[in-house]
């Protein structure tokens, strides 16, 4: 009586057991892998300007059952090596030298391209694709990316980010397009790194035109030493080295001209670097030293540079004198 009790006890645990096993998970039947070219934004000019580049992502998805399926294909960036976060990437060409750049879904740079798969921002690509029984379906969508501007401490350099955490999800559904990237039977892995470019090179401009014009005013023509000043504005990246020559239009080099009116005799100035009139400003510089110029080392942001000139007299035939000076930017 005993032993056959004891044999219909272990029989009902073996019934309850087999009640709780859990089936193993099923991946859906259709699969993909994708890949994605280099965004290479070329040469850029951060400091005044904005820069755009597009990438190619490609996929491929393959049916493994003899019906069609609706799959919603999820493409996920995450955040780079030099990233603060999905919404402040930025690539680096050496210790502390950093650009910033952003990555979007959308031609109007409105919907940044992230890793969210649950509606938050900034989210994965998500895109609806019909495979046919038992074939394979390709497509492909763009990157689109921007280096935005007024980034005045960029230094000139090759930037470079290599952007590794990418994942891509197949999110099942049936009949139906999911309607995000979220819920359904969801199979995933990596697609593969791609690398993010841009070259900040030396480009310096100068501004100087009627505004920067130095006016000696009306003086009687028992003037001397008439003197004035103006600034002039010079950028360029960060870090780089800048020389300034003065030319007046007589081709002096030592910044001695002459101002002109009709037929009159011309009325001799000089330029000159400080305020004090002791060194003047000529035409000798160069890409590699000041010569009788002024030396500068730019920020990234427009510098504001005074010249000034001062005619010794002013006894010529009464008139409005003139000159144009070009200034050259060395770097």
């Amino acid at each position: 009586m005993t032993r056959f009790i004891r044999q219909c006890l272990w029989a009902i645990l073996l019934v309850d057991c087999t009640l709780f096993l859990a089936a193993p998970a099923q991946a859906g039947p259709v699969t993909c892998t994708a890949t994605m070219t280099n965004l290479a934004f070329g040469s850029v000019n951060p400091q005044s300007s904005l820069t755009t580049a597009n990438a190619t992502l490609s996929y491929t998805c393959t049916n493994g059952s003899n019906a069609p399926h609706q799959i919603a294909a999820c493409f996920a960036i995450g955040t780079g090596p030099q990233d603060l976060d999905q919404t402040n990437r930025r690539t680096i060409a050496g210790a502390g030298q950093y650009l910033q750049f952003q990555l979007y879904q959308d031609a109007a740079f409105t919907t940044p391209w992230g890793s969210s798969f649950n509606n938050s921002p900034p989210q994965a690509l998500s895109v609806q694709v019909t495979v046919p029984a038992s074939a394979t379906f390709s497509g492909s969508a763009t990157l689109y990316g921007r280096v935005p501007s007024g980034q005045t401490t960029a230094a000139p350099g090759n930037y470079q980010e290599t952007l590794t955490n990418n994942t891509l999800n197949v999110v099942e559904g049936g009949n139906n397009f999911p309607a995000n990237c979220s819920g359904g039977t969801t199979s995933g892995s990596n697609f593969a790194a791609f690398q993010v470019t841009a070259g900040v090179s030396n480009s310096c401009t100068v501004t100087a035109g009627p505004a920067s014009d130095i006016n000696l005013g009306t003086v009687p023509a028992t003037a001397v030493n008439i003197s004035g000043n103006n600034n002039i504005s010079v950028t360029c990246p960060t870090g780089t080295a800048y020389y300034i020559g003065l030319s007046p239009s007589n081709g002096s080099t030592t910044g001695a001209g002459t101002m002109t009116y009709g037929s009159s005799v011309p009325v001799p100035y000089q330029l000159y670097q400080d305020a004090g009139l002791t060194t003047i400003w000529g035409n000798t510089a160069t890409a590699a030293s000041a010569g009788n110029g002024k030396a500068g080392t730019g920020t990234g942001a427009a510098q504001s540079i005074p010249v000034y000139a001062r005619a010794p007299s002013a006894d010529y035939q009464p008139g409005t004198y003139s000159d144009t000076v070009t200034v050259t930017v060395n770097y």
